[in-house]
């Protein structure tokens, strides 16, 4: 079932009188005036939750303005499902994963309006991305096996899922480059492979091998980086041939970002970096914080605008993140809600 606000159908009919007198570049404009809202400078912190729905939490770029459980407060209490689990964006649309009620919840980014959901077709909904006007949403689907999960393919307009995907293998997370879909056939550093599926036929092509273990990855310069727990893996993007391999000694890694030529890594309660060319890991951590979730330390990761945020993944009630500066400082600890697991930012 598919259900659409009447925000999206204004939008809808706005569109079209917009396309009968603009051409397509018009439309949209990168260097134009940019989308106005209260949630227009700043980030997200989801919020996974445990025994009520999870939440959104909305703090200003310059970290003095805090403000919780906002999708429930601008939709008449309206929430966003069991298990929050991830945000993918589109233009000026999010779409907030909960695998724990299978479903899409799609807003405005900028005001946190709902917009419209997906409630169908789901089943453990993971992580998702935009190409050709269709998200593809990994599927974990039955708890029992790894060989059953799928990639649902939804049409943007409808909110309906048309296709899946059999991936015989684990759907995890996912990355669009260069017109092909590489996803992570792994959860919970359980597996080691990536499949490479193109969109134009929705088929799996390839699969490339990678350490067991496979924790994170990412994609730059021609390169996938790898991360399991033991090695920080450089795999060529064309011929899944392995350029480089790094031994990680403590066997515990588990988030990874790469921003600015370098490669920053979590291994238990520290983040360490090296740079994107260098061939050892890193001595000493860059700095190492208290966790209060013991096995869920490091729960959320991320390094954006010379920043490193940190999520502790405490499940029994509200739990907190940190934000460093590049060397290593903390700049600010705050308060969010139970089980944060991902930053978005909107800026």
């Amino acid at each position: 079932m598919k259900r659409i606000s009447k925000l999206l159908s204004m939008a809808l009919i706005g569109g079209l009188l917009l396309n009968s007198c603009s051409s397509d570049d018009d439309i949209v404009d990168p260097d134009g005036p940019q989308a106005e809202g209260d949630y227009t400078n700043g980030f997200f912190v989801l919020n996974e939750g445990s025994q009520a729905a999870g939440t959104l939490t909305y703090i200003s770029e310059d970290l003095q303005t805090i403000e919780h459980n906002i999708y429930q407060n601008l939709n008449e209490n309206d929430d966003l499902g069991f298990f929050a689990q991830s945000i993918f964006f589109e233009e000026n649309l999010a779409y907030i994963i909960s695998n724990g009620s299978n479903l899409i919840t799609v807003v405005d980014r900028y005001t946190l309006e709902l917009v419209g959901k997906v409630d169908s077709g789901l089943e453990v909904p993971m992580y998702g991305v935009v190409k050709n006007g269709k998200a593809y949403v990994t599927n974990q689907a039955s708890f029992s096996t790894t060989t059953d999960d799928y990639i649902a393919v939804i049409d943007l307009e409808t909110l309906e899922v048309e296709e899946n995907i059999a991936l015989n293998n684990v759907g995890g997370k996912i990355i669009e480059e260069d017109g092909l879909l590489y996803v992570q056939n792994s959860l919970y550093r359980l597996g080691k492979d990536i499949s490479i599926i193109n969109p134009t036929n929705n088929t799996v092509e390839k699969t490339f091998i990678t350490n067991k273990g496979l924790a994170d990855f990412d994609i730059e310069d021609g390169l996938i980086y790898a991360l399991s727990k033991s090695k920080l893996e450089k795999i060529d993007l064309i011929t899944g041939e392995i350029i480089s391999s790094i031994e990680l000694k403590q066997e515990k890694a588990n988030k990874m970002e790469i921003e600015n030529d370098k490669i920053y890594y979590t291994v238990n309660e520290g983040v360490y970096v090296i740079g994107k060319g260098d061939e050892t890991e890193a001595e000493e951590p860059l700095f190492e914080y208290e966790s209060r979730s013991g096995s869920l330390r490091m729960y959320g990761f991320n390094v954006e605008d010379d920043r490193i945020f940190i999520a502790d993944g405490n499940f029994a009630s509200n739990s907190f993140i940190e934000v460093y500066n590049l060397d290593g400082e903390l700049i600010k600890n705050i308060e969010v809600g139970v089980g944060p697991n991902g930053f978005y930012f909107n800026d």
